[in-house]
This record gives C-alpha cells, sequence and structure tokens, in this order.
C-alpha cells in the first residue's frame, strides 16, 4: 500500500507541476508499482543479481522513482532536459 500510495502522489504532483507535458502517466496501471516491487523482492531474496526491466513508457518516471530509486531531483532534472554529459542514457560511461 505504500507503495502504491508513493506512485500516487508522484502522479499527482507530475499533474500539477508539468500541466500539459507529454509524461506517459501511469494512470490506469497504478497497481504495477507494488507488483513490480514486489516480484522484485522476492527475485532479489532468491538471489538474484539482475534484472532487466522492458517496459513501455506509461508509468516509466514512476518506476524510476518508486522502483529503482533514483531520485526525484535526477529524473526532474533529466525530465526538464539537464542531461549529465558524462553519461549514456542516465549511467556512467
Amino acid at each position: 500500500m505504500e507503495r502504491l500510495n508513493a506512485a500516487e502522489a508522484f502522479e499527482k504532483f507530475l499533474a500539477t507541476k508539468y500541466v500539459g507535458t507529454k509524461r506517459f502517466g501511469l494512470e490506469g496501471a497504478e497497481s504495477a508499482i507494488p507488483i513490480l516491487d514486489q516480484i522484485l523482492s522476492m527475485a532479489a531474496a532468491d538471489g538474484l543479481d539482475s534484472a532487466v526491466i522492458g517496459m513501455a513508457h506509461r508509468g516509466r518516471l514512476n518506476v524510476l522513482a518508486n522502483i529503482l530509486g533514483k531520485s526525484y531531483d535526477q529524473i526532474f532534472k533529466e525530465f526538464e532536459g539537464h542531461v549529465d554529459p558524462t553519461t549514456v542514457q542516465g549511467r556512467a560511461m
């Protein structure tokens, strides 16, 4: 429930801060956040050392923040077009 509430609060903030901006919100797919959290937590507990998440754009910012732990500060900087030139798609080279 905590993950679901965090996802919903993040969506409301994005809708308020970035009105009219194409952001591929989570609307209609809110349950993906707690489900992904549970699947990845169980896999890690069973010894999985890495995972690849392939997904459509819908809810990707929420997954980055609430599942992968990317900071809101970094997400907002990238969302607004401020990308670190020493990285490739957000990862250090």
